[in-house]
């Protein structure tokens, strides 16, 4: 007897998970939040290579440079810290409230090995800035053709 071993695709299931995924971002935005535990992208990050290294910049306003902590931990860097929630006059309540307070952390894959010792970083207007130099037997070298 002939048996199909035909599967159904599983990309309508992820479509539909992604569209409701959708719909609660929306319905939290109009209402203004959420109640219950959030998972938040705080700080935003960018990152690029260049030939000496890695930096990245994070979005970090209202946070004590005292508060932030950069590590390096095998190949990845690690930025975690604490941003003191507002404090409120007696008798006001918030009508809308999107800013995170408490405790983040976020993890970034390193793509080259760095020289720890040689990690700088610094905060300027918000914005905290780290440079990973490179190893230098991780460095891209010029190979002369003959």
């Amino acid at each position: 007897m002939w048996k199909s071993v035909y599967r159904r695709p599983a990309w309508p299931r992820r479509m539909l998970w992604r569209d409701l995924q959708g719909f609660q971002g929306n319905m939290e935005f109009l209402l203004g939040g959420t109640r219950g535990p959030v998972q938040s992208r705080f700080p935003m990050i960018n990152g690029w290579v260049n030939d000496e290294g890695l930096i990245v910049t994070a979005e970090i306003p209202g946070v004590d440079p005292a508060e932030i902590d950069i590590s390096i931990m095998d190949e990845s860097l690690i930025l975690s810290g604490s941003r003191e929630s507002e404090e409120l006059a007696e008798g006001s309540e918030y009508i809308r409230r999107e800013r995170s307070d408490g405790k983040f952390s976020r993890t970034i894959e390193l793509p080259f090995r760095v020289d720890v010792d040689a990690v700088e970083a610094q905060i300027q207007n918000g914005v905290l800035k780290v440079e990973l130099p490179r190893l230098p037997e991780e460095k891209p070298r010029k190979v002369k053709v003959n």
